[in-house]
């Protein structure tokens, strides 16, 4: 199934607001805050996006590049709590309505803006992102060297990339998951190949973590208390993605549990250019 058909679906707006719930009539600004628990549709959500942001510590004013952005929640999250200013490049043409609508209720739309675009050819000038970021995106990318190819060159020298993954592990997961309901859709690659992609980019792979235990712990942690993450984040991710996510999650966090799949972090940077005498 092609990727904005499988996450594309009408009225996500509507639907999101209703659950938070705001509308225009009340007077008062949305804020991004209140689209957290809705909006950051990576895994581990708000917790992942927080922790990234420390790693990736962006200075105020600093453009970053969001690849496969989503409805925009870490766009969101980086533009108020960070400062930063960001461009959002997505493939769901409904993905792109709903940022730029949610964005501009929040009066962001000078700080974070979102356009379609194939991230294996991107539109823009060489060099032209502080930093940049791809949140479990990439088990939808069929040609990852491609991608990483075009984010190296869009990078300034010395930027940062923060690359969150699904790698394979040691066998088949269990469909349908969150980002793919059968095999034909899933790109999973290992981690040593997502590393190999990502040197051959030109980049500089400074850390490689497994976060599976820290998905495992959280999904754990929150079976035991009763709770759902962020104020019913299950329950958001349905809003946003349809009623069959649970079962799409519990696939995935299955998969992680017999060791089918990992979560995997990694850190790269593009060199410094090299000085002329």
């Amino acid at each position: 199934m092609p990727v904005h058909k499988h996450y594309g679906s009408n009225e996500i707006v509507a639907r999101i607001l209703a659950a938070i719930p705001w509308s225009e009539s009340d007077g008062v600004a949305l804020t991004a805050s209140q689209l957290f628990p809705f909006d950051q549709l990576h895994g581990r959500e708000l917790f992942a996006t927080k922790e990234h942001s420390a790693r990736l510590n962006p200075e105020i004013g600093a453009h970053l590049l969001d690849i496969g952005s989503g409805i925009g929640g870490p766009a969101g999250y980086f533009a108020s709590m960070l400062g930063c200013r960001v461009t959002g490049i997505e493939l769901t043409p409904d993905f792109i309505i709903v940022a730029n609508e949610l964005t501009s209720f929040c009066g962001m739309s000078d700080q974070a803006n979102f356009v379609l675009a194939d991230a294996a050819s991107i539109q823009f000038k060489a060099n032209t992102f502080d930093h940049a970021y791809c949140l479990y995106v990439g088990m939808n990318l069929p040609d990852k060297p491609a991608v990483l190819a075009e984010c190296f060159r869009v990078l300034k020298p010395g930027a940062t990339l923060i690359w969150t993954e699904v790698t394979s592990r040691s066998g088949v997961p269990h469909y349908p998951l969150p980002w793919s309901l059968t095999a034909d859709g899933s790109h999973v690659d290992t981690s040593d190949t997502l590393c190999h992609h990502l040197s051959s980019a030109g980049f500089e792979v400074l850390t490689v973590e497994d976060e599976t235990n820290a998905h495992l712990v959280l999904a754990n942690r929150m079976k035991l208390s009763g709770k759902t993450p962020l104020v019913g984040q299950v329950q958001a991710n349905e809003v946003v993605l349809g009623p069959d996510f649970v079962v799409r999650r519990q696939n995935y966090l299955k998969s992680l549990l017999e060791h089918l799949i990992a979560s995997t972090l990694i850190v790269a940077r593009k060199p410094q250019a090299e000085h002329v005498a």
